[in-house]
């Protein structure tokens, strides 16, 4: 093997164990930025939280997607739901008209091979060897669409049962729900989707939400299901607005609200054992009136997941090994931070990737790591760092560490502190069961394990036993309160090590 080859492999090796080792836990705790409000999404339930008492409102009990949505101002709240359809008819009328026209066209694909084939191939309806509705419950809305509306021919070839199967197929949705936080009771659906919308993030001038669209195409077991970033207006018909492709999980708006960043994959194929390029870029979404740069899509007979593509002006700051839970979040003066691997070369066959923090800077056009080695000691070879969250006053960052701990570090000086002991960890080492995250700019919330130091206290009789708590914690790292002390046991029970997940699947409907 010559050395080419060697270092090619090498790297392709560490990149596969960066894409098989991690994941973001679907459980979260957002604030807005004062710390007043709460978002708590866990276990497909969504609650809002208050701020000083922990008290929970219950928004919605089921079928919510990971990673829901609330304003900076804690004024309006967003989430993903899915939805189960009762009927194909009532189905169809839920959705874009785009997306009707993609059920249509490969129900029409898998008819033309049923028909060729004489029927079924292997006791399957052959579905085209590209289509992004392979995966199960995608694929059953153009079988049951074909079955419901099968003509004489078709009828010919295919056995009653196979008829009778497909018609029973469960079919569902995705809903974008947008919620006033003082008027819960009035919900608006803004958008809907064959497809998983996951992701939520409202721009900071409320005008605009974003969202990934979860899409697979095929059924490979090594190919990561893409995410398309998309944007929705919450004030006109723009609703699917394509920003990219192939998009890390951690995007973030510039805080005019009239750009968005995050990591792309320089890459057409995510597969676990190729060596993919990533690039930061910045796109302008939004015009100097406020409007977002939106320009509709031509119809096709094929039909479109997207309604609009962004055609606002794009570019890219920075280069890296892609990562498909990478963050990106904006700082001050709109400097853009973003989490990383760090793989030099040459490298020994002993070495590992390494994960750090980065700041691109806009006016200097540079990039610097900005942990000290006080800090690196102990997120370097620690993967969770990827989801890193900075401070509303954008002076200290939260750094997840093996074990459900971490790093509160004050950006550009030597204050570092560990909340959570060594021994009391809890889960996986590689894998969080809960970020923590900053409840304003004054405190911290984050998941402590039963024998917590947070949680000591005299026992008494008639004590509930000790479970799992999230706990609320001042900057100084002083003065500390039970925020989940009064939530039910099924909510807290519902915080489990083993909840993130690589792969996010699609609802049974």
């Amino acid at each position: 093997m010559n050395n080419r080859k060697r270092i090619s492999g090498w790297v392709a090796f560490c990149v596969a164990a960066i894409f098989i080792a991690g994941c973001i836990p679907e459980d979260s705790l957002q604030w807005s930025d004062d710390g007043s409000v709460g978002l708590l999404g866990i276990q497909e339930a969504l609650y809002l939280v208050n701020g000083k008492t922990g008290e929970l409102t219950e928004i919605a009990k089921q079928n919510v997607q990971p990673w829901p949505a609330i304003t900076r101002d804690g004024t309006l709240i967003a989430y993903s739901q899915a939805v189960e359809c009762s009927s194909l008819s009532q189905g169809l009328k839920q959705l874009p008209p785009g997306q009707v026209k993609i059920i249509e066209s490969y129900a029409e694909q898998i008819k033309n091979n049923v028909l060729k084939a004489g029927g079924l191939t292997n006791n399957e309806f052959p579905f085209p060897d590209e289509c992004i509705m392979t995966p199960e419950n995608y694929s059953n809305w153009p079988i049951r669409y074909l079955c419901e509306n099968a003509e004489p021919d078709l009828l010919k070839v295919l056995p009653d049962e196979a008829i009778k199967k497909g018609k029973e197929m469960a079919i569902g949705y995705f809903q974008l729900v947008v919620v006033p936080v003082k008027a819960l009771q009035e919900k608006r659906t803004l958008t809907t989707s064959l497809f998983k919308m996951i992701g939520l993030k409202f721009s900071p001038n409320k005008k605009h939400l974003a969202y990934l669209m979860h899409t697979q195409e095929g059924e490979t077991s090594n190919s990561f299901e893409e995410d398309a970033l998309y944007i929705a207006s919450l004030e006109n018909d723009v609703k699917a607005m394509l920003v990219n492709h192939r998009v890390a999980a951690g995007y973030d708006w510039r805080a005019d609200g009239r750009a968005i960043a995050y990591i792309r994959a320089d890459s057409d194929n995510l597969r676990n054992d190729d060596v993919i390029l990533g690039m930061l870029e910045e796109v302008i979404v939004d015009d100097a009136n406020g409007n977002l740069q939106a320009e509709p899509i031509a119809n096709s007979e094929q039909g479109s997941v997207w309604t609009h593509r962004c055609t606002g002006q794009s570019s890219s700051s920075a280069g890296m090994l892609f990562y498909p839970w990478q963050k990106v979040q904006y700082g001050l003066d709109n400097r853009i931070f973003f989490s990383s691997s760090v793989l030099s070369l040459p490298t020994s066959i002993r070495d590992e990737p390494k994960w750090s923090l980065f700041c691109y800077d806009p006016v200097t056009g540079t990039v610097a790591d900005v942990l000290g080695l006080n800090v690196s000691n102990y997120t370097s070879q620690t993967m969770t760092m990827l989801q890193f969250a900075l401070s509303p006053d954008g002076k200290g960052v939260l750094l997840p560490i093996e074990k459900n701990r971490f790093i509160r570090y004050e950006l550009g000086t030597d204050n570092v502190t560990i909340p959570v002991e060594e021994n009391k960890g809890f889960g996986e080492e590689e894998i969080s069961a809960f970020l923590p995250s900053w409840k304003g700019s004054s405190e911290m919330s984050f998941l402590v394990s039963e024998n917590s130091h947070f949680l000591i206290k005299a026992k008494e009789p008639g004590d509930k036993p000790a479970r799992k708590e999230i706990v609320v914690l001042d900057r100084t790292g002083k003065d500390s309160r039970i925020l989940s002390e009064s939530w039910p046991d099924e909510i807290m029970e519902g915080f489990k090590a083993d909840q993130s997940s690589g792969t996010l699947p699609i609802p049974p409907f």
